[in-house]
């Protein structure tokens, strides 16, 4: 049944706010009031050093873009309608998602987030799992401009992003020190994880409650697979960690497969065993060995 497009229609009306030469901002009438009187600046300035962070990355977009950065501000009563939110996450409190960006300079999304998750936020935000949610969710925006694909990529690449790209990991202990501890029965291996994506069970099981969703067992398992995939990177190509994003981004984008076969894909042009990278949890389970003997002591 066709359903007009809220979303659409809301930022078809929307005020448009230049934060800098990177974050635009989209926001209704009522709420750009409260964007003039400086209510959102926090937040805008915490999201640009997030933002210089992932710029040491190195990140090289198809037909070399430099798109904007569009942050599309909802009210805080038409969240769950216009973000489409899902309903396993919502706790009434509001959120925040990808969306379609609806301007032509920005990536393939925007990212959607209800007006109570950016107001009475502090200068300096330090709380880390914070900080690793809100790169999670830059990185599904940049992963945009390359591909849209199955939930353990996506999911995983979000992950992997800040944890391993940006090293997060070796400060959030608490994330780190749960991974590790992990049985080999709590990590699900490829194919686990695409059959929870087919009967919608994906993110359902915590790992602890009430955290964020690093903490849930299908989005660790999708990291230790996107992360082990970069580290076969690193190793086969002599690269940094920095580059082996860039070349994961490439490899999935230039890849037309979806499902088994895209994870067949991967495999290929790794040099990789296909059926031991679909069904078998090798490479995540060397992963967390290494991970374990890292620990501080």
């Amino acid at each position: 049944m066709y359903k007009k497009n809220q979303m659409r229609e809301y930022i078809k009306n929307s005020e448009l706010r230049i934060f800098n030469d990177r974050i635009n901002v989209r926001l209704s009438k009522e709420l750009a009031i409260k964007y003039d009187n400086g209510c959102y600046y926090n937040y805008f300035n915490n999201m640009n050093k997030y933002l210089q962070m992932i710029d040491t990355l190195h990140i090289q977009y198809p037909s070399n873009a430099h798109p904007i950065f569009y942050v599309y501000i909802v009210p805080d009563e038409r969240y769950i309608e216009l973000l489409k939110f899902p309903t396993f996450f919502d706790k009434g409190k509001g959120g925040g998602k990808p969306v379609c960006c609806y301007d032509l300079d920005g990536f393939h999304s925007a990212y959607g987030l209800s007006q109570n998750m950016l107001e009475n936020k502090p200068s300096k935000e330090t709380n880390i799992s914070k900080i690793e949610n809100e790169i999670h969710e830059f990185a599904h925006i940049i992963h945009s401009q390359f591909f849209y694909k199955n939930q353990i990529i996506c999911e995983g690449f979000a992950e992997a992003l800040p944890l391993y790209g940006l090293g997060l990991e070796e400060i959030f202990l608490e994330h780190r020190n749960l991974v590790t501890n992990l049985s080999k029965e709590q990590i699900f291996s490829a194919k686990e994880i695409l059959d929870s994506e087919k009967d919608n069970s994906y993110g359902l099981k915590e790992a602890l409650p009430n955290k964020s969703c690093s903490f849930r067992l299908s989005y660790i398992s999708s990291y230790l697979f996107v992360r082990g995939c970069m580290e076969t990177i690193v190793k086969k190509y002599n690269v940094s960690k920095e580059r082996s994003i860039q070349l994961f981004l490439e490899i999935v984008k230039e890849s037309d497969c979806y499902n088994e076969y895209l994870i067949y894909d991967i495999a290929d042009a790794l040099d990789l065993s296909r059926e031991e990278l679909l069904n078998g949890k090798k490479m995540q389970l060397e992963l967390l060995k290494s991970l374990k003997k890292e620990l501080p002591k």
